[in-house]
């Protein structure tokens, strides 16, 4: 076969593959081909095209809808806990202590609600620490802020601090916000529906959010958390000695140690 023939027969190879690929591409639109023309098979083709057009629109619809009714797009919507928050008996204030504690080993964490070894410590240490030494009155546990992420961090921990001025709601608003803590930003309209979702009025909610005297509080934890020495998140400090690990392992271990001392 000479060069020529090569050449020419790999022309007609590819032309009719192109062919081939244009009529399976015009049967999925709707166009009919005859041999090498194409034609437009009158209205079907626009039919087609029309009734499809119109599916999608209603689709958009649809999921617009959805949308507005589960309150925009985005993970904004707020999930209550598989667990309880921790029993009402305990709450005073940021601490939680059981009424029959005698001298309990005191307990302090500090957290930033945005920082995700903080919602792990939450949702896997905070209930060991109350089931095994809370609640028999062996031991108080205070939360404290140490805000590392930024001004989202502030509004969240001012939020805590507002849930607790209303109604004394610090651990139920802590409890759903942990739970629900996104990934991203945090904005006060979230932050309102939290506390919404447990009962609280949003516009006087949101209203405490710029309250001087509860931002200043969270100072304070800040200022108390650098005399401890502690600059990370989470931190946990038992009887004023930080520890070097915030797992439950080592606290559970340091809380024993300090009951026996004591």
């Amino acid at each position: 076969m000479s060069a020529n023939d090569k050449q020419g027969a790999a022309g007609e190879g590819v032309s009719r593959k192109q062919r081939r690929a244009a009529e399976r591409a015009a049967r999925k639109s709707g166009v009919k081909t005859t041999g090498s023309g194409t034609s437009s098979g009158n209205g079907s083709g626009r039919s087609v095209l029309l009734v499809s057009i119109a599916a999608i629109a209603i689709g958009v619809v649809a999921v617009v809808a959805l949308v507005l009714v589960s309150g925009g797009f985005g993970d904004d919507s707020v999930a209550e806990p598989d667990s309880p928050a921790p029993a009402a008996e305990l709450r005073q204030g940021r601490t939680l202590v059981a009424a029959a504690a005698v001298d309990p080993v005191v307990v302090e964490v500090f957290e930033d609600v945005q920082c995700p070894a903080c919602q792990r410590f939450t949702d896997r240490v905070e209930p060991l620490i109350i089931a095994e030494h809370v609640a028999d009155g062996t031991a108080s546990l205070t939360y404290n802020d140490l805000i590392v992420f930024g001004e989202d961090s502030v509004d969240a921990a001012v939020a805590m601090r507002a849930a607790d001025e209303l109604d004394g709601a610090f651990w139920d608003y802590h409890h759903v916000l942990f739970h629900n803590a996104p990934d991203g930003s945090i904005s006060r309209s979230w932050l309102a529906d939290i506390a919404e979702s447990i009962g609280l009025e949003r516009e006087a909610f949101t209203e405490l959010l710029d309250d001087p005297e509860l931002l200043a509080g969270v100072q304070e934890d800040m200022a108390r958390a650098a005399t401890y020495g502690a600059n990370r998140t989470p931190s946990v400090v038992v009887n004023g000695q930080l520890l070097e690990a915030a797992n439950w392992e080592e606290i559970d271990a340091a809380i024993e140690s300090a009951a026996a001392a004591s």
